[in-house]
């Protein structure tokens, strides 16, 4: 578990955050809540998914709506040359390559800055164990599941299923890190 202040890795049984000294918040560190216990019971975990949710909405739009305007201007020109068979399979290879694109954007901004542009809009920042950025290798892993919605789903509800808190999707437990406060 990691402390919601700071993002420092919090020892086994922890009321405060050695680190910031930070209160320890109920179904943390020691607690036998589940992520999934403290989202359908604490208010403050709700809002945390919901704000969460809205910000992967923002970068959604934003990176979705960009790589849509070159889609266009690529396939148009196909379209109006008669390539409608050909537009269709690269469709395919495009919806892949938008996902691909998205991991790559989160992994960045989460490598550089601590933040995608959603998750800076709601003053969330990801941090490594160590309690800062985490490299591009462990950003990119942790949004690997980023790449199709399903597999996003099912990040979130093992990551809560395993986790003793609410900050953490599975591959956030994998790759020790957590979405907190900025």
């Amino acid at each position: 578990m990691f402390c919601a202040k700071c993002g420092k890795e919090l020892p086994e049984g922890a009321t405060f955050c050695p680190s910031c000294g930070a209160a320890v918040q109920a179904g943390a560190a020691g607690s036998p809540m589940s992520g999934i216990d403290a989202l359908a019971k604490d208010q403050k975990a709700q809002e945390y998914w919901v704000e969460r949710l809205i910000a992967l909405i923002v970068d959604y739009v934003i990176v979705y709506v960009v790589l849509g305007i070159v889609t266009a201007f690529i396939a148009i020109p196909a379209l109006l040359t008669g390539g409608a068979a050909y537009f269709g399979v690269v469709f395919g290879g495009v919806a892949i390559l938008w996902g691909v694109v998205f991991v790559v954007y989160n992994a960045v901004m989460e490598a550089s800055s601590g933040a995608s542009i959603g998750k800076k809009l709601f003053r969330l920042k990801v941090v490594s164990k160590r309690g800062s950025n985490p490299p591009f290798t462990e950003a990119f892993i942790r949004n690997l599941s980023k790449i199709y919605w399903l597999l996003l789903l099912l990040d979130v509800i093992v990551g809560l299923a395993v986790s003793r808190g609410y900050q953490q999707k599975y591959s956030d437990h994998f790759m020790e890190t957590a979405v907190v406060r900025a």
